[in-house]
């Protein structure tokens, strides 16, 4: 498959089970892509080979079970913030609510009954979980600021800031410190830095100088 995409934490708590840092993780796991609707980077599972196998596979369990992307963790659950396209902002999404749905099942044969807390809860993933909100809520401010930048930039400048926003929103953690507060002090100063646009070419500069 192709859609495992990650947020985040996904990368943070993976990265800390194998015990690399996020940026290794991402480097011998990962792909990148510009967000076609979001115009954010984003970051999914690498496939190998022919037949699309999961990097993260050793034979035929995962390298990484009790970490695994949340996507993985759920299913067959699914999870989205209720809120009309209209009022796609931080603003919307705050006060949005999370649902779940039920996909298809292809296995199994229903001999048991979970409620989606115990569920997710195998994972540590919680119901009510803020930085799931959170990672919502920072999609719609990024996706905005960068829909507005994309329209006064050229090309090249474009993807040094592509750079600077994707290692800011999924490389830069340490796994030995919790993960929401370094998310909370990145995105903060993500936004900074989109902000200032003299501060931001220089950074530029330094990341494509030679």
């Amino acid at each position: 498959r192709e859609d495992i995409l990650l947020n985040p934490r996904d990368i943070y708590r993976m990265a800390k089970a194998l015990g690399v840092t996020p940026g290794e993780f991402c480097f011998s796991y990962c792909e990148s892509y510009i967000g076609e609707n979001t115009r954010i980077p984003i970051v999914r599972l690498r496939p190998r080979g022919q037949h699309k196998v999961c990097p993260l596979l050793d034979g035929n369990k995962c390298k990484v079970h009790k970490a695994k992307p949340a996507v993985c963790a759920m299913y067959p659950l699914g999870r989205y913030m209720a809120v009309d396209k209209d009022d796609y902002n931080a603003e919307g999404v705050a006060k949005a609510e999370v649902k779940y749905l039920l996909q298809p099942i292809e296995c199994g044969d229903d001999s048991e009954t979970h409620t989606v807390r115990d569920w997710l809860s195998n994972f540590n993933i919680e119901l009510e979980d803020q930085a799931f909100i959170r990672w919502q809520q920072t999609i719609s401010s990024l996706s905005t600021l960068l829909k507005e930048l994309e329209k006064k930039w050229d090309p090249i400048t474009l993807l040094g800031i592509w750079f600077v926003v994707r290692n800011w929103l999924y490389e830069m953690y340490e796994t030995d410190k919790e993960f929401l507060p370094q998310f909370e002090h990145n995105v903060e100063h993500l936004m900074g830095l989109l902000q200032d646009i003299p501060k931001l070419k220089e950074m530029i500069k330094d990341a494509i100088r030679p």
